[in-house]
């Protein structure tokens, strides 16, 4: 084995006294054999590629097994046509730019290369790593001819084989690749470009020489031709289909290392919840609905448990300091809805448990901002809670300020939580979270068949807009937005999300967004502002966030 390696060596790097015509040879010889090509492989990333950190390039099994099924021929001598599903940050692109630059390596004479994306950014990542591997070898530097990076990028060898690269967007309308009919077609990112722009230019391109042509990409919706490759019966014979997944990534075979854990990617499942769309598409590659649910109808019910909400009096209710009140204030036609959660700790984990809940509509307060701002104040002592969060996005701000300052003569820790207040704020990480804690059984609402009629109602209300939520996704903008159906609410969600979210992720010094803490004792006198002490009433605990910082190879 190490003398047939060494002797592959030999001939690659021109000890063997063989011209590239003769390497063409033996390099479609090679491509009838996978077993042959792995060895070619193997020896060219040994002799010519290096990896980040100078290392001979070791490719993991996913990024190797891709890169022999585009340089191998199909069996019965039809085109190779390939349709590639790989998980996010796996190297599947990484994969796909040894590939060409084995190809163009052993194909030096008026060859055509194209790589396609949905943007131009897209288009260069492939690009830019086949630069790279020419570049920074002596060797294959001095086999180049030219490198242009502007106005239709290209590397072109001595020999007149050329790579080309281009976005197929709506702005170009596939101009790039119309009259051009590549030996060898690369579509990265393949499932995120527009159907019928994908048709009208990218298909014909390839009809008259039978090039290779490789699709590659993280699923999104159905609607789409990638999904049609991989899973419609009519291109069953036509298309060699490879699905891999987060867990095919965690091997590393001979490499150095693999991209990430199997530790690392289980618990970003339990973050993102594995029913989500985010996990679904980037780590297990499934296609899925246009729209789907958010969460899981079973593991929905499965937070029952067997206890009374609280119900007030002009008494009140002694909470003990760890009740937390979530608001989502009512918008248009929407009801503005209160839950308390109480935080439970045990062994194992900490729990929310909803322990109040309240809906404030047309029949019992309307839009009536102030008796709103009463009413939650009213709960919020009554249950002797020591924070409330409340939805501040649009109308929600017309009551911030108010209740901000009655939080503070009743010193109860006040959170404004905009749903778009960016990378660490939004809705969509938000409702991550609380799809998480519901899976981990972290979530506890009392059982509807225990409770008093009027009771039962809300939590059967609360229950049935929890199964309804959908997500809907962008295919294009690989978005995702959570929301109610048409003519649904989404109110009893959002007060809980938020209640959750201050419950379970905001606990001091352990949360996963910014915290505030009080600083000094608590004073419950509702009315008197007079007693509170000069200085800050709130000290944030912020996190040390350290970046772990690698330059791009070459740049």
């Amino acid at each position: 084995m190490t003398t047939e390696k060494s002797h592959l060596k030999n001939l690659l790097t021109g000890k063997g006294g063989l011209d590239s015509r003769q390497l063409e040879i033996i390099f479609k010889k090679c491509r009838n054999n996978k077993e042959k090509m792995r060895k070619l492989v193997r020896a060219f990333c040994s002799a010519y590629l290096i990896d980040n950190k100078q290392r001979p390039l070791r490719l993991r099994p996913l990024q190797e097994d891709i890169v022999l099924e585009c340089l191998t021929e199909r069996d019965d001598d039809k085109q190779k046509k390939l349709a590639i599903l790989a998980p996010r940050g796996s190297g599947k692109s990484f994969a796909l730019s040894v590939a060409v630059t084995i190809y163009m390596f052993f194909n030096r004479f008026r060859d055509l290369v194209f790589i396609l994306a949905p943007t131009e950014d897209q288009a260069a990542l492939i690009f830019n790593y086949v630069y790279r591997h020419f570049a920074d070898n002596t060797f294959l530097n001095a086999l180049v001819d030219n490198y242009r990076f502007h106005n239709k990028p290209n590397i072109t060898l001595k020999g007149g084989t050329v790579m080309r690269r281009a976005p197929l967007a709506p702005s170009n309308q596939g101009q790039a690749i119309r009259g051009q009919h590549p030996t060898f077609l690369v579509v990265d990112e393949s499932p995120l470009i527009d159907d019928k722009l994908f048709i009208d230019n990218v298909e014909p391109a390839i009809v008259s020489n039978k090039a290779p042509f490789i699709n590659l990409g993280t699923p999104k919706s159905k609607d789409n031709h990638m999904w049609r490759y991989l899973y419609d019966e009519g291109y069953s014979d036509t298309f060699t289909r490879l699905h891999y997944t987060w867990r095919d990534a965690v091997k590393k075979g001979d490499a150095y290392s693999a991209p990430y854990t199997e530790e690392e990617m289980l618990d970003k499942m339990t973050e993102w919840g594995e029913d989500s769309i985010y996990w679904r598409t980037e780590y297990e590659c499934e296609f899925v609905e246009s729209v789907s649910n958010v969460f899981n109808a079973e593991k929905i019910k499965r937070c029952y448990d067997d206890y009374e909400i609280i119900r007030l009096d002009e008494h009140g209710h002694k909470g003990g300091g760890n009740i937390t009140v979530g608001v989502d204030i009512g918008k248009s036609v929407n009801s503005t809805v209160i839950s308390a959660w109480s935080l439970d700790k045990t062994a194992d984990s900490n729990i929310a448990r909803l322990v109040y809940i309240e809906e404030i509509n047309a029949r019992t307060g309307g839009h009536d901002i102030p008796y709103q701002r009463q009413r939650i104040m009213d709960i919020t002592t009554q249950l002797g809670a020591s924070r409330l969060i409340v939805d501040c996005t649009g109308i929600g701000g017309a009551v911030e300020q108010d209740l901000r300052m009655a939080c503070v003569d009743v010193g109860v820790h006040f959170v404004a939580f905009v749903f778009t207040g960016g990378p660490k704020g939004t809705k969509t990480q938000m409702y991550r979270d609380f799809v998480s804690y519901v899976q981990q059984g972290r979530i506890k609402v009392p059982n509807p068949d225990n409770l008093e009629p009027d009771d039962a109602k809300l939590i059967h209300k609360w229950t049935r807009e929890h199964i309804e939520l959908e997500y809907t996704m962008d295919a294009a903008q690989k978005t995702e937005k959570i929301a109610a159906p048409s003519g649904k609410h989404d109110d009893y969600c959002d007060s809980s999300a938020m209640g959750v979210h201050a419950t379970l992720s905001m606990l001091p010094m352990s949360g996963n967004f910014g915290q505030s803490i009080v600083s000094r004792p608590i004073n419950k006198n509702y009315n008197n502002r007079s007693q509170h002490s000069k200085g800050p009433l709130f000290a944030t605990a912020r996190r040390k966030v350290s970046l772990n910082k690698q330059p791009l190879r070459g740049f």
